[in-house]
């Protein structure tokens, strides 16, 4: 009742404060459910979230008109997939005055948690405008870059810009910010884009629940277990210890991890593999035909996690994905992205993402995904953790891809043929990356001053 009476006054009169201002409690939902009971009922509340962006949507609701919000909280909410509310929410109902993001330095000595300060009004003006951003751009930050951005010292270590904000083109949008300049190459390359991937072309990789035996399951099982031992995922030698029956090695599949997943090339000589059991594994009875395999996995039921206990994996995918022709992504990336072709039976975990699609040549997309022009694209408008990129889902459905004609395409192929090959026999492919770089530059009609700016 109360909590209706707190949004009537806030319908009727606009708000209570002036200023909301803090340091909101950080807590995602899958490190501790119960701080969520009572909340899911939110309109602000939505899956992968973090405690603090309910915090920031209803500080905005109870501000006064031309209030102000000022919080300390993590940086990664512009671009996280779970903070989508609170993006729009932002963006709808308020303008950014100033965020100044500490990046890659730790504000709290006793949490390993990279933050910003970011200050908000609430406005109905709020169409177009641009704001003051600061942002801590050295890997190695010190305190002093942190008083540099306070003080608005000009500084190599940080950058200072001044983004537009366009109301109508940014709800449902990560926000990502960079120089003018930078900002007129990116617009350029959105523009030559004319397709995007969509949602059912991309897909996350396998969630084991467990897939080996780790510290916390010794603890569980006993002295008998050994650190490293196969649950889902089996050894060579695993697998042949199980004594497989001919059925039973239908449920086995190739397993890649990146020993084998290099950026263009799959050593296709996998050296571990996956007990694929799916949903329907969540019934005992259907494990009945393979008793060797429930053998193996009941020694483990005290460990398992998975949804889908006592003999399904937590999250299989589906299968297609892993299946002939598709391209390998490597979620977690230093330095630059990494995309991999792969045309043989490659099943991989959650630590990549896999795309596949037939509305464009999978060759051609990895040479395209592997430029120079879209690891730009990627560091300005994707997901970044400090200086690494995170390629989740989201940045991939975001990327503007340009679709020539397949004449066109055809000269891609062949140098990724080159590359594959070259890969194969463990020569330097450089020059070839190279001269697929020039070709995209011309693809998307760059000028010599764009691509010098890409290639810094």
């Amino acid at each position: 009742m109360l909590v209706k009476i707190h949004y009537y006054y806030i319908q009727q009169n606009g708000g209570f404060f002036d200023i909301v201002i803090g340091n909101p409690p950080y807590i995602k939902e899958y490190t501790d459910k119960s701080v969520f009971d009572g909340l899911r009922k939110s309109p602000y509340y939505q899956g992968k979230m973090d405690l603090w962006y309910l915090f920031t949507c209803s500080g905005i609701d109870i501000l006064k008109e031309n209030g102000s919000l000022c919080f300390i909280a993590p940086n990664n909410w512009t671009t996280n997939s779970g903070a989508s509310k609170m993006r729009n929410k932002i963006i709808e109902d308020s303008k950014i005055i100033k965020m100044l993001d500490f990046g890659n330095y730790m504000i709290f000595e006793s949490a390993d948690i990279q933050t910003m300060v970011i200050l908000i009004c609430k406005t109905k003006n709020n169409f177009k405008y641009s704001f003051d951003l600061r942002k801590i751009k050295t890997d190695k930050a010190q305190i002093e870059n942190v008083l540099e951005l306070i003080e608005n010292v000009k500084s190599i270590n940080n950058d200072f810009l001044n983004p537009t904000i366009l109301k109508e083109i940014s709800i449902n949008k990560t926000l990502t910010f960079s120089s003018n300049e930078k900002e007129n190459i990116l617009e350029k390359i959105r523009n030559i884009g004319n397709i995007y991937l969509n949602s059912k072309e991309v897909a996350n990789g396998i969630h084991p629940h467990y897939d080996y035996v780790n510290k916390d399951a010794v603890s569980k099982l006993g002295s008998t277990f050994k650190l490293g031992q196969g649950i889902f995922v089996l050894s060579d030698d695993e697998k042949d210890n199980l004594n497989l029956n001919k059925n039973e090695f239908n449920l086995i599949k190739p397993y890649f991890t990146t020993s084998q997943i290099q950026k263009w090339y799959v050593d296709s000589k996998n050296t571990e593999w996956i007990i694929y059991t799916d949903s329907k594994f969540k019934k005992a009875e259907n494990i009945i035909p393979f008793p060797n395999i429930k053998k193996h996995l009941d020694q483990f039921q005290s460990v398992i996690t998975s949804d889908n206990k006592p003999y399904g994996l937590h999250r299989c995918r589906e299968e297609n994905f892993f299946k002939s022709e598709k391209i390998i992504v490597l979620r977690k990336c230093v330095n630059h992205p990494k995309f991999t072709y792969s045309d043989c039976d490659c099943y991989v975990s959650a630590t990549f993402y896999v795309i596949k699609t037939d509305r464009i040549n999978q060759k051609y997309l990895t040479a395209l995904l592997n430029s120079k022009l879209i690891a730009f694209w990627l560091r300005n408008k994707g997901k970044m953790q400090g200086n690494n990129y995170q390629l989740d889902k989201e940045p991939l459905l975001q990327i503007p891809i340009f679709k020539p004609e397949k004449e066109a395409q055809h000269t891609f192929i062949l140098l990724v043929n080159e590359i594959l090959n070259k890969k194969k026999e463990g020569f330097d492919t450089s020059e070839l990356e190279n001269e697929i770089d020039k070709l995209i530059y011309d693809l998307y009609r760059l000028n010599s001053d764009e691509i010098r700016i890409i290639e810094q």
